[in-house]
């Protein structure tokens, strides 16, 4: 085992520290270390206990306790919080990526609280206004998935903040999904340059004039708005919105991918009987309940902040929150940090641009 160890904030899910632990242990014995913070001695006898439980004891030496007296709980104002609790678990964690002692951050704990321990104790990368949440949304071919980028760090933007959304996310999209040169659209409620708000026609407008400026030399290729009904058809690679906007989208989303094969099996059921779904039909709506499992994905990397963060709901259990640990190791261990700071440098000129239509 090698590497340097992910920081998990031991106390962030709505059952922690239980979900932290077990997936602690479950990605120790995938060969990630990893630092699991908050209160030592609660953490150290649940540890202890669960080790024995799953007969995992050998795993023991992958995973490091991590001293932080205090939590931040879900209905605490995000940035009071961080400031009035630097000893925190999400605070220690952060801490422990800024002074290189940790490869990444995972945390299932207050969002906002997230976004500002990231923000106070890791910084901005340089030339970024505001850092992003991005999400991925699976194709119904079969590709690669696209995203969405902002999934709910920011609820009111400026044509600067989509504008910079649109290089994170193709930088994402090329460097995780290896799309060479992705294809960026602005969420709209419909195709035309004239649809959408003040807000996505400003973006629009920038964006389709930097493509024509730069032609093939441009990192992504520009599509214009894409609607969201096109968004799981190969419209784009990746799609820009305004967190809010974003946020809405994809809970909806996620609620429909949840929804539909269940739906689909009771009409199934309802025509020809329960036992038609066995055979071929239960195997492929078991691969789309797979495919569309967000605990699958883990979590959501914040981009644009100066360290490698990953954001899980709540509701997280060990699985998703140990598929958030590969993602951040995987996040780490790409240089996507330092691969940002060079993009939005060469991205200067259209940045100050955008800066003069807020």
């Amino acid at each position: 085992m090698s590497g340097q160890p992910i920081a998990l904030d031991g106390f962030g899910t709505d059952a922690r520290p239980a979900p932290e632990i077990d997936a602690a242990i479950r990605s120790a014995g995938a060969g990630v270390r990893v630092d699991l913070v908050g209160d030592q001695a609660r953490l150290g006898e649940a540890l202890e206990q669960r080790l024995d439980e799953l007969d995992a004891r050998a795993h023991a030496d992958a995973i490091s306790i991590i001293h932080a007296a205090e939590q931040i709980g879900m209905d605490e104002s995000p940035a009071r919080a961080v400031r009035a609790k630097p000893d925190a678990s999400l605070c220690v964690a952060m801490n422990r990526v800024r002074s290189g002692e940790a490869a990444a951050v995972v945390s299932a704990g207050n969002s906002g609280a997230i976004l500002a321990a990231a923000l106070f104790r890791l910084g901005r990368i340089r030339g970024i206004d505001r850092p992003a949440i991005v999400a991925n949304l699976p194709q119904v071919d079969g590709s690669h998935d696209a995203v969405m980028i902002d999934a709910g760090a920011n609820t009111e933007c400026s044509v600067l903040n989509l504008v910079q959304f649109a290089v994170l996310g193709a930088i994402w999209s090329r460097h995780w999904h290896g799309v060479a040169r992705p294809r960026v659209g602005v969420l709209a409620n419909g195709q035309e340059a004239g649809k959408g708000t003040a807000l996505t026609r400003g973006a629009h407008k920038l964006l389709a004039d930097h493509a024509v400026e730069r032609g093939a030399d441009s990192m992504f290729e520009f599509v214009g708005h894409v609607e969201p009904n096109r968004l799981f058809f190969g419209a784009c690679d990746v799609v820009v919105t305004d967190g809010w906007t974003g946020n809405v989208a994809l809970k909806l989303a996620e609620g429909a991918m949840v929804a539909w094969p269940q739906m689909l099996a009771r009409a199934i059921a309802a025509q020809h009987g329960a036992a038609s779904i066995t055979g071929a039909i239960e195997p492929a709506l078991r691969e789309l309940e797979r495919r569309f499992d967000p605990e699958a994905h883990g979590g959501a990397p914040l981009l644009g902040v100066d360290g490698a963060v990953i954001i899980c709901h709540g509701a997280s259990g060990p699985r998703a929150l140990h598929s958030a640990l590969l993602m951040a190791r995987r996040f780490a261990e790409r240089g996507l940090i330092d691969a940002i700071a060079r993009t939005i440098a060469d991205h200067r000129e259209l940045f100050e641009l955008a800066r003069t239509l807020r």
